[in-house]
């Protein structure tokens, strides 16, 4: 019974190399068969690419300029200019034969405020004032401290402009709310001082209340002033006064 395991495992171990040979072979054929396929479909180029030439372009080759000064800075001289000579023409002899025993000088003549007088060489030397126009006539100098006109407009206390001063001060009447409160304050007005030294035109700017602003403006359109003046002149003048109440003990 051994012997008869042991041909069948031969018998077995021979059929399977058998079979892997065949196997083996099949694989190969059919690899050889793929590469021949895939040879025969390659198309190879029957005619060569076409060729491109890039064209190369090259710069100017310029020459640099020479170093140093062309013929040892020596410069030719440029040929001398022939000078036109023009024919002298005899003057004829002006001075008179014989000399005169009298002689008259000749007469100077004025124009305006200037002065026509021989000059050296003979020549005419204008003599004018010391304001005169060199290029025209003048009228005469200059009017000295000449006193600008004042404006019609007010003008503020500024510069040469001079404040007006009060003649008659007229108190506020003291607001009676504020009484009854004992409340302190001021108000500011600003007003126009015409050239009578009347005020018009009064406004507050501000203060401290507003139950002094109605009482503090009736007041300064009573008071008086002797006007504010420009140079001597009389002119209206923007003022603003300042009006303070106070109450009592």
């Amino acid at each position: 019974m051994f012997e008869t395991s042991v041909i069948h495992a031969e018998v077995v171990a021979e059929k399977r190399f058998g079979l892997l040979s065949v196997s083996f072979a099949g694989h190969i054929l059919i690899v050889i068969s793929i590469l021949a396929l895939g040879i025969r479909t390659i198309e190879f180029p029957r005619l060569p690419p076409p060729e491109y030439a890039i064209p190369i372009f090259t710069p100017p080759v310029s020459i640099p300029p020479a170093l140093g000064t062309p013929d040892g800075g020596h410069k030719q001289a440029a040929p001398p200019v022939p000078i036109k000579q023009t024919p002298t023409v005899p003057t004829a002899n002006l001075a008179p034969n014989t000399i005169p025993d009298h002689t008259e000088p000749a007469a100077s003549t004025s124009t305006g405020d200037t002065t026509t007088t021989g000059g050296p060489a003979g020549s005419d030397q204008n003599v004018g004032v010391p304001w005169g126009d060199p290029h025209g006539i003048g009228d005469g100098p200059p009017a000295a401290n000449v006193v600008p006109v004042p404006p019609d407009l007010p003008i503020r206390i500024t510069g040469d402009v001079k404040a007006p001063v009060v003649i008659r001060r007229v108190t506020p009447l003291y607001p009676r709310p504020a009484v009854a409160i004992h409340l302190n304050g001021f108000a500011i007005v600003e007003c126009i001082i015409d050239k009578t030294g009347h005020v018009r035109d009064a406004q507050v700017l501000r203060s401290s209340s507003p139950l002094f602003n109605q009482s503090a403006v009736d007041a300064v359109l009573q008071w008086q002033f002797a006007p504010g003046s420009l140079h001597g002149t009389a002119v209206d003048t923007i003022f603003d006064l300042t009006v303070t109440f106070q109450v009592t003990q």
